[in-house]
């Protein structure tokens, strides 16, 4: 899923967001520097191939800086209006029946 979030410059990282992009270049490393597959890389680091994907394609787009997290767009906001689950904490079921399959987080 693209992302629009603009990449921040190297320069105005955090020490945790710098600390949080090296990390994740030292498993993209052996890939870029010695040719070694990225799946295993990924695995010898033991992350999922998938997000090494992820993260060399934003490490190519946008260098060391594009390694750092995004913020999230819908951070803050609800996905479920407590009001459509009457119930101001959302969707909660003390005691769900276990064999009702598949749970839809309804409550009775």
């Amino acid at each position: 899923m693209p992302s629009s979030d603009p990449v921040p410059a190297v320069a105005t990282l955090t020490e945790a967001q710098r600390a949080q992009a090296m990390v994740r270049f030292a498993v993209l490393q052996p890939h870029l520097e010695r040719a070694v597959p990225l799946a295993r890389a990924a695995r010898e680091a033991g992350v999922a191939p998938r997000t090494a994907q992820r993260w060399l394609r934003r490490y190519r787009r946008s260098g060391l800086a594009g390694l750092v997290r995004g913020a999230r767009n819908d951070r803050g906001r609800r996905k479920i209006a407590p009001s459509s689950c009457g119930s101001s904490r959302g969707c909660f079921c003390a005691s769900p029946d276990p064999l009702w399959l598949p749970f839809t987080g309804a409550c009775a």
